[in-house]
């Protein structure tokens, strides 16, 4: 029977020396952490996958007893050149296997890999697993463990412009099996419109993770297109034709921009990294979109009005 376990190397997962210090450990894994969060790739399994990666090269080396006996069993077996390996070789047991067929995969029992599983053991929760040693993985099979599959709840919830660009928290209620759930959602500053935020259920006690669709109102004079902020402007026919000045008020405060002589309706005046700024630090452009707009007139410009009727005519 052959037994095939991939050896994974937990420093070169986070970017770091082996000498490297808990304090650069933990600056790496926050840095990767931000950049493959579920939060920013609901729906990416390969950037989901890299994050749990993340999760478990940190759970190691940033525990002391578990570094030493990973780096000791690294040291050891001489996996220098991330080859494959049986675990039989290093005095682990398979006996509970039955009939032998048995060919190494996924166990998802801790939610980290087998090679995880098979260091350090037990299948608990990481808060509350301790490493037992090169001897554990027996035990940890031979514990019974079983695990539902996680369901999946959708929902949304609607935030205003101001509120996506500043973040903003919602207590949202979420319809579950077991009845109406409260729910508290922290909504990051920079999240685009329709972005979903992924929401651990057990924390409100249910095997689920809930994804809550993210919708950015738009106002009458404002709307948010991708980072691009279109606002409408609106002028008289005369500041139209001859052009005018117009206070507009940005994230970044009130500027003046000018109006070309001549414009017509719908026309469209692009204003530099006046945008959203999303997660990524990206930020987008201000488009005002000109509306001409007929005034209350007094009766002496309705006078007027007539006039330039009739020499059309």
């Amino acid at each position: 029977m052959e037994v095939d376990m991939q050896y994974r190397d937990y420093y070169e997962v986070l970017g770091v020396d082996k000498k490297a210090s808990a304090n650069e450990i933990k600056k790496a894994y926050r840095k990767l952490a931000k950049k493959y969060h579920p939060d920013l790739h609901p729906d990416d399994e390969s950037a989901n996958k890299k994050f749990t990666e993340i999760n478990e090269a940190y759970e190691v080396l940033s525990d002391p007893e578990k570094r030493n006996k990973y780096d000791t069993f690294g040291a050891n077996a001489n996996f220098s050149g991330g080859q494959n390996f049986d675990p039989r070789d290093f005095g682990f047991d398979f006996s509970n296997f039955g009939n032998g067929s048995y060919t190494y995969t996924s166990s998802n029992g801790s939610g980290f890999s087998d090679f995880f599983d098979t260091l350090f053991g037990g299948f608990g929760n990481t808060s509350s697993r301790k490493a037992q040693g090169f001897g554990g993985f027996n035990q940890g099979f031979g514990s019974g463990f079983s695990k539902k599959a996680k369901t999946k709840l959708d929902t949304e919830v609607s935030i205003s412009i101001d509120e996506a660009i500043k973040g903003t928290t919602r207590k949202i209620s979420v319809k579950t099996e077991a009845g109406i759930k409260d729910i508290e959602v922290n909504i990051p500053e920079g999240i685009k419109n329709r972005n979903k935020i992924k929401i651990d259920g057990s924390k409100y006690g249910l095997n689920a993770d809930i994804y809550v669709c993210v919708k950015i109102k738009e106002t009458e004079d404002l709307k948010l297109d991708g980072i691009d902020f279109i606002k409408k402007v609106k002028i008289s026919p005369w500041d139209a034709y001859f052009g005018t000045k117009k206070k507009i008020s940005t994230i970044k405060g009130n500027i003046l921009v000018t109006i070309p002589e001549k414009i017509t309706s719908n026309k469209k005046i692009r204003l530099k990294n006046l945008g959203y700024t999303d997660r990524k630090n990206q930020t987008g452009d201000l488009i005002l979109e000109v509306l001409i707009e007929n005034p209350d007139l007094n009766e002496e410009q309705v006078e007027l009005y007539k006039k330039l009727k009739e020499i059309e005519g």
